[in-house]
């Protein structure tokens, strides 16, 4: 799509960008260890919108038995990928 001052550009909108070193939420196992990372299903709930994650094994069982299509759309599928390496310094030189 074009707009009145030429070529419109394309953005990448990132829904959610978390960072957790918890594990699943129902076996406890850890997520994704290699770089290309695993799916894990997550699920917002509660009056602080407390999330809840899942690795793929539980996710897919709680989703077989989610039956209500209201209830399966509080969960959603997201992408796990392992940090590596140490944070970058903030030198708030920007």
């Amino acid at each position: 799509m074009e707009n009145g001052n030429g070529p419109a550009l394309r953005y990448l909108i990132v829904n959610r960008a978390e960072v957790t070193s918890a594990g699943c939420s129902a076996c406890g196992q850890g997520f994704a260890s290699e770089a290309p990372g695993a799916g894990a299903l997550s699920v917002t709930v509660g009056p602080v919108s407390g999330t809840y994650m899942f690795c793929a094994g539980c996710g897919d069982s709680i989703m077989q038995h989610l039956h209500a299509d209201a209830v399966r759309q509080c969960y959603g599928w997201d992408w796990m990928v392992p940090l590596r390496g140490k944070a970058l310094a903030n030198d708030d030189t920007r």
